[in-house]
Protein backbone atom coordinates (compact mmCIF):
# COMPACT_ATOMS: atom_id res chain seq x y z
CA UNK A 1 0.00 0.00 0.00
CA UNK A 2 1.54 3.61 -0.83
CA UNK A 3 1.40 6.14 1.84
CA UNK A 4 2.31 9.44 2.08
CA UNK A 5 1.48 9.69 6.06
CA UNK A 6 4.31 6.65 7.23
CA UNK A 7 6.65 5.70 5.47
CA UNK A 8 7.39 2.56 6.74
CA UNK A 9 10.56 1.60 4.48
CA UNK A 10 12.28 4.19 5.50
CA UNK A 11 11.74 3.42 9.14
CA UNK A 12 12.99 0.17 8.71
CA UNK A 13 15.90 1.54 6.85
CA UNK A 14 16.46 4.13 9.34
CA UNK A 15 16.41 1.38 12.32
CA UNK A 16 18.90 -0.96 10.38
CA UNK A 17 21.45 2.03 9.41
CA UNK A 18 21.25 3.19 12.73
CA UNK A 19 22.05 -0.66 14.32
CA UNK A 20 25.13 -0.73 11.37
CA UNK A 21 26.29 2.43 12.71
CA UNK A 22 26.56 1.45 16.52
CA UNK A 23 28.36 -1.84 15.07
CA UNK A 24 30.75 0.51 13.58
CA UNK A 25 31.28 3.04 15.74
CA UNK A 26 31.99 0.18 18.59
CA UNK A 27 34.47 -1.86 16.70
CA UNK A 28 36.10 1.82 15.52
CA UNK A 29 36.16 2.47 19.78
CA UNK A 30 37.72 -1.22 20.26
CA UNK A 31 40.43 -0.43 16.81
CA UNK A 32 41.32 2.73 18.48
CA UNK A 33 41.86 1.19 22.44
CA UNK A 34 42.76 -2.47 21.63
CA UNK A 35 40.44 -3.58 23.99
CA UNK A 36 37.33 -5.95 23.69
CA UNK A 37 35.73 -4.41 26.74
CA UNK A 38 35.64 -0.63 27.14
CA UNK A 39 32.80 -0.15 29.21
CA UNK A 40 30.58 -2.55 31.70
CA UNK A 41 27.68 -2.65 28.90
CA UNK A 42 30.72 -4.29 26.68
CA UNK A 43 30.52 -7.39 28.88
CA UNK A 44 29.60 -7.01 32.21
CA UNK A 45 30.87 -10.29 33.66
CA UNK A 46 33.43 -10.22 31.60
CA UNK A 47 34.54 -6.92 33.36
CA UNK A 48 34.59 -7.95 36.76
CA UNK A 49 36.50 -11.02 35.54
CA UNK A 50 39.41 -9.44 34.16
CA UNK A 51 39.29 -6.58 36.58
CA UNK A 52 39.94 -9.35 38.90
CA UNK A 53 42.88 -10.73 37.27
CA UNK A 54 44.26 -7.43 36.84
CA UNK A 55 44.27 -6.62 40.39
CA UNK A 56 46.08 -10.00 40.78
CA UNK A 57 48.25 -9.29 38.33
CA UNK A 58 49.49 -5.76 40.09
CA UNK A 59 49.40 -7.60 43.70
CA UNK A 60 51.72 -10.41 41.91
CA UNK A 61 54.36 -7.83 40.23
CA UNK A 62 54.58 -5.72 43.86
CA UNK A 63 55.12 -8.87 45.48
CA UNK A 64 57.90 -9.72 42.84
CA UNK A 65 59.56 -6.50 43.40
CA UNK A 66 58.77 -7.34 47.46
CA UNK A 67 60.99 -10.40 46.76
CA UNK A 68 63.64 -8.47 44.75
CA UNK A 69 64.10 -5.89 47.42
CA UNK A 70 64.82 -8.66 50.25
CA UNK A 71 67.25 -10.52 47.92
CA UNK A 72 69.11 -6.89 47.60
CA UNK A 73 68.79 -6.42 51.47
CA UNK A 74 70.38 -9.91 51.99
CA UNK A 75 72.91 -9.41 49.35
CA UNK A 76 74.27 -6.40 51.94
CA UNK A 77 74.11 -8.42 54.75
CA UNK A 78 76.15 -11.45 52.83
CA UNK A 79 78.76 -9.09 51.64
CA UNK A 80 79.36 -7.21 55.26
CA UNK A 81 79.25 -10.21 56.98
CA UNK A 82 82.19 -11.67 54.76
CA UNK A 83 83.71 -8.69 55.41
CA UNK A 84 83.10 -9.29 59.58
CA UNK A 85 84.80 -12.96 58.94
CA UNK A 86 87.92 -11.33 57.45
CA UNK A 87 88.01 -9.34 60.29
CA UNK A 88 87.60 -12.09 62.70
CA UNK A 89 90.44 -13.83 61.07
CA UNK A 90 92.87 -11.30 61.40
CA UNK A 91 91.90 -11.32 64.99
CA UNK A 92 92.25 -15.02 65.24
CA UNK A 93 95.74 -14.39 63.94
CA UNK A 94 96.65 -11.89 65.91
CA UNK A 95 95.04 -13.53 69.08
CA UNK A 96 97.47 -16.53 68.46
CA UNK A 97 100.33 -14.64 68.06
CA UNK A 98 99.43 -13.25 71.49
CA UNK A 99 99.32 -16.07 73.17
CA UNK A 100 102.63 -17.24 72.51
CA UNK A 101 105.15 -17.43 75.24
CA UNK A 102 107.20 -15.88 72.49
CA UNK A 103 105.55 -12.34 72.42
CA UNK A 104 106.86 -9.19 74.45
CA UNK A 105 104.83 -7.65 76.32
CA UNK A 106 105.53 -4.24 74.17
CA UNK A 107 104.39 -6.81 71.24
CA UNK A 108 100.97 -7.62 72.65
CA UNK A 109 100.49 -4.08 73.49
CA UNK A 110 100.38 -3.25 69.59
CA UNK A 111 98.59 -6.65 68.94
CA UNK A 112 95.89 -5.87 71.37
CA UNK A 113 95.59 -1.95 69.92
CA UNK A 114 94.86 -3.48 66.19
CA UNK A 115 92.52 -5.78 67.99
CA UNK A 116 90.56 -3.39 69.67
CA UNK A 117 90.23 -1.52 65.93
CA UNK A 118 88.77 -4.77 64.96
CA UNK A 119 86.39 -4.40 67.55
CA UNK A 120 85.23 -1.40 66.89
CA UNK A 121 84.93 -2.09 63.19
CA UNK A 122 82.88 -4.82 63.53
CA UNK A 123 80.59 -2.72 65.64
CA UNK A 124 80.78 -0.35 63.23
CA UNK A 125 79.76 -2.46 60.04
CA UNK A 126 76.66 -3.75 62.31
CA UNK A 127 75.41 -0.67 63.01
CA UNK A 128 76.30 1.92 59.70
CA UNK A 129 75.26 -0.93 56.86
CA UNK A 130 72.06 -0.41 56.19
CA UNK A 131 69.12 -0.94 53.34
CA UNK A 132 66.95 2.45 52.75
CA UNK A 133 68.20 4.08 55.49
CA UNK A 134 67.76 1.12 57.87
CA UNK A 135 69.89 -1.05 59.44
CA UNK A 136 70.41 -4.28 58.37
CA UNK A 137 72.16 -5.95 61.07
CA UNK A 138 69.97 -6.42 64.43
CA UNK A 139 66.37 -6.95 63.29
CA UNK A 140 64.38 -9.22 61.88
CA UNK A 141 63.10 -9.05 58.05
CA UNK A 142 59.79 -9.81 57.28
CA UNK A 143 59.22 -9.90 52.84
CA UNK A 144 55.58 -10.13 51.54
CA UNK A 145 55.46 -12.28 48.31
CA UNK A 146 51.76 -12.92 48.01
CA UNK A 147 48.01 -11.82 49.32
CA UNK A 148 47.60 -13.55 52.27
CA UNK A 149 49.38 -12.51 55.26
CA UNK A 150 51.03 -16.00 55.52
CA UNK A 151 52.73 -15.75 52.55
CA UNK A 152 56.00 -14.15 54.23
CA UNK A 153 59.56 -14.98 54.12
CA UNK A 154 60.91 -14.52 57.53
CA UNK A 155 64.86 -13.81 58.10
CA UNK A 156 65.80 -13.55 62.27
CA UNK A 157 67.82 -11.27 63.28
CA UNK A 158 71.33 -11.25 62.37
CA UNK A 159 73.84 -9.16 64.39
CA UNK A 160 77.85 -9.05 63.89
CA UNK A 161 79.19 -6.62 66.69
CA UNK A 162 81.76 -7.32 69.22
CA UNK A 163 79.18 -7.84 71.75
CA UNK A 164 76.55 -10.34 70.74
CA UNK A 165 79.46 -12.11 68.76
CA UNK A 166 80.93 -12.03 72.74
CA UNK A 167 83.94 -11.16 71.09
CA UNK A 168 85.13 -8.92 74.62
CA UNK A 169 88.32 -9.70 75.68
CA UNK A 170 91.85 -8.47 74.93
CA UNK A 171 95.35 -9.30 73.99
CA UNK A 172 97.39 -7.91 76.99
CA UNK A 173 98.31 -11.39 78.47
CA UNK A 174 98.98 -14.64 77.01
CA UNK A 175 96.17 -16.52 78.79
CA UNK A 176 94.08 -13.41 78.23
CA UNK A 177 94.90 -13.90 74.34
CA UNK A 178 94.03 -17.88 75.03
CA UNK A 179 90.43 -16.74 76.28
CA UNK A 180 89.89 -13.94 73.17
CA UNK A 181 90.85 -16.90 70.91
CA UNK A 182 88.25 -19.00 71.94
CA UNK A 183 85.88 -16.38 71.19
CA UNK A 184 87.01 -15.51 68.11
CA UNK A 185 86.77 -19.37 66.71
CA UNK A 186 83.09 -19.61 68.45
CA UNK A 187 82.21 -15.97 66.39
CA UNK A 188 83.42 -17.04 62.91
CA UNK A 189 81.26 -20.10 63.05
CA UNK A 190 78.34 -18.65 64.34
CA UNK A 191 78.93 -15.76 61.45
CA UNK A 192 79.28 -18.49 59.03
CA UNK A 193 76.23 -19.95 60.02
CA UNK A 194 74.18 -16.70 59.82
CA UNK A 195 75.24 -16.45 56.44
CA UNK A 196 74.37 -19.84 55.39
CA UNK A 197 70.90 -18.55 56.77
CA UNK A 198 71.50 -15.91 54.28
CA UNK A 199 72.28 -18.09 51.43
CA UNK A 200 68.79 -19.95 52.26
CA UNK A 201 66.26 -17.49 52.51
CA UNK A 202 67.78 -15.57 48.94
CA UNK A 203 67.84 -18.83 47.37
CA UNK A 204 64.10 -19.22 48.45
CA UNK A 205 63.04 -15.40 47.33
CA UNK A 206 64.76 -15.94 44.07
CA UNK A 207 62.97 -19.02 43.47
CA UNK A 208 59.61 -16.67 43.87
CA UNK A 209 61.15 -14.25 42.23
CA UNK A 210 60.91 -16.88 39.15
CA UNK A 211 57.79 -18.18 40.34
CA UNK A 212 55.91 -15.14 40.67
CA UNK A 213 56.79 -13.89 37.42
CA UNK A 214 55.34 -16.72 35.54
CA UNK A 215 51.73 -16.42 37.58
CA UNK A 216 52.07 -13.11 36.58
CA UNK A 217 52.44 -14.06 33.35
CA UNK A 218 49.76 -16.37 32.88
CA UNK A 219 47.28 -14.42 34.52
CA UNK A 220 47.87 -11.57 32.14
CA UNK A 221 47.21 -13.99 29.60
CA UNK A 222 44.53 -14.74 30.59
CA UNK A 223 43.40 -11.14 31.14
CA UNK A 224 44.01 -10.61 27.38
CA UNK A 225 41.88 -13.23 26.49
CA UNK A 226 38.91 -11.62 27.96
CA UNK A 227 39.27 -7.85 27.86
CA UNK A 228 41.38 -7.40 24.70
CA UNK A 229 39.76 -6.92 21.20
CA UNK A 230 40.73 -10.25 18.94
CA UNK A 231 42.21 -7.10 15.65
CA UNK A 232 41.84 -9.77 12.67
CA UNK A 233 38.05 -9.85 13.82
CA UNK A 234 37.30 -6.27 14.72
CA UNK A 235 38.71 -5.44 10.81
CA UNK A 236 36.49 -7.92 9.43
CA UNK A 237 33.36 -6.13 11.50
CA UNK A 238 34.78 -2.59 10.29
CA UNK A 239 34.82 -3.61 6.68
CA UNK A 240 31.16 -5.34 7.26
CA UNK A 241 29.43 -2.48 9.24
CA UNK A 242 31.00 0.29 6.73
CA UNK A 243 29.20 -1.96 4.04
CA UNK A 244 26.02 -2.42 5.69
CA UNK A 245 26.36 1.66 6.86
CA UNK A 246 26.94 2.42 3.12
CA UNK A 247 23.90 0.43 2.03
CA UNK A 248 21.97 1.61 4.55
CA UNK A 249 22.20 5.17 3.55
CA UNK A 250 21.58 4.08 -0.31
CA UNK A 251 18.50 2.33 0.98
CA UNK A 252 16.97 5.07 3.05
CA UNK A 253 17.44 7.58 0.41
CA UNK A 254 15.78 5.13 -1.85
CA UNK A 255 12.69 4.24 0.80
CA UNK A 256 12.65 8.21 0.63
CA UNK A 257 12.18 8.49 -3.10
CA UNK A 258 9.51 5.61 -3.18
CA UNK A 259 7.41 7.61 -0.64
CA UNK A 260 7.89 11.29 -2.91
CA UNK A 261 7.07 9.27 -6.08
CA UNK A 262 3.14 8.83 -4.71
CA UNK A 263 2.84 12.54 -5.03
CA UNK A 264 3.06 12.24 -8.54
CA UNK A 265 -0.63 10.28 -8.45
CA UNK A 266 -1.75 13.50 -7.64
CA UNK A 267 -0.84 15.39 -10.42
Amino acid sequence: MASIVNNIPGLSAQRNLASSQAGLNQTINRLSTGLRINRASDDAAGLQISNNLRADTRILNQARRNANDGLGRLAIQDLTAEEATNLLTRAAELAEQAASGTTTTAGRTALNAEFTEIKSALDALDSDTKFDGVAVFGSALDVRVGEATTEVVSVGSIDIDSASLAVTGDLTTSNNASTALAQITTAIETVSSSRGTIGAKSQRLQTLVNSLGITAENITAAESQIRDADVAQEVVNLTKFQILSQSGVSALAQANQSSQSVLSLLG
